[in-house]
C-alpha cells in the first residue's frame, strides 16, 4: 500500500464523515482489494477528485475508516461512571463488550487480522487506534483510583490490558468462528461479573493501606 497523499479538508466535514460512514460497509464486505475507488463513489456520491483531495486515494480512505471503527469502540467506553469501584468497573467493562462485540466491530476485526501480514502499517495502524487506545482510557481511569490510593500501585497499562482482555477473549473468538450470539449473551454478562470480581480482588487495596 503507497503512502497516502495529504488531503486538504477539514477532518471533521460531515461530507467526509459521511463517505468514511459508507465506504465502511464496502470494506468490510469486499475486503480491501476489491474495493475500488468507483465502488465508494457508487454509494456515497462525489468524486475520483473529492476522495483524492480528502483521502489521498483508497488507502487514505481505509485508514480514515479504520480510525472511524476504532473511535467507535473507545467512545463508547464509560469510564465517567458514578457509584463503587466495582459499580464503576462494571460500567466500563458492560460498554466495551457491548460495543467491541457487535457484528460490524467483529467483521472489521476479522479484516485487520486477514490483511495485517500483508499492510502491516493498517495493522499497526488498528492497533494503535484501537486497542492501544482502549488500553490507554482505561489506564487512566486505574491511575486515578490509584492515586487515591484505591488500586495497587502497578502499571496501570498493564493492568488496563490485563482487565479488558478478560472480557472479550473467548466471546471474540465464539463469533468470529461463528458461534450463535443468543447463547453467548448470558455468558458475556457472566464474564464481566467475574473479571470484575477477580480484578479487584488483585487490585482493590485494603482500608488500612489507603491511610
Amino acid at each position: 500500500m503507497p503512502k497516502p497523499a495529504q488531503g486538504g479538508a477539514n477532518k471533521s466535514d460531515p461530507r467526509r464523515d459521511r463517505i468514511v460512514r459508507l465506504a465502511a460497509p464496502l470494506f468490510l464486505k469486499k475486503g480491501y482489494d476489491n474495493v475500488s475507488i468507483d465502488d465508494v463513489i457508487s454509494v456515497a456520491g462525489g468524486s475520483k477528485a473529492t476522495i483524492y483531495a480528502w483521502f489521498g486515494g483508497k488507502q487514505g480512505l481505509f485508514e480514515a475508516v479504520v480510525r472511524q471503527k476504532c473511535d467507535d469502540v473507545t467512545l463508547a467506553i464509560a469510564i465517567d461512571a458514578d457509584g463503587s469501584l466495582e459499580e464503576q468497573l462494571t460500567q466500563i467493562g458492560q460498554s466495551f463488550v457491548a460495543m467491541v462485540l457487535t457484528p460490524p466491530i467483529l467483521e472489521f476485526h476479522r479484516l485487520m487480522v486477514s490483511i495485517g501480514r500483508t499492510f502491516p502499517e493498517a495493522g499497526r495502524l488498528f492497533f494503535q487506534s484501537g486497542p492501544s487506545s482502549a488500553y490507554a482510557i482505561v489506564a487512566k481511569w486505574i491511575e486515578r483510583h490509584q492515586k487515591d490510593g484505591r488500586l495497587i500501585d502497578e502499571d496501570p497499562y498493564r493492568l488496563a490490558v490485563l482487565f479488558l482482555d478478560m472480557l472479550i477473549g473467548e466471546h471474540q473468538l465464539g463469533w468470529l468462528i461463528g458461534m450463535p450470539r443468543a447463547a453467548q449473551k448470558a455468558k458475556v454478562d457472566e464474564t464481566v461479573r467475574i473479571a470484575v470480581r477477580v480484578f479487584l480482588g488483585g487490585c482493590e487495596t485494603s482500608p488500612q493501606r489507603r491511610r
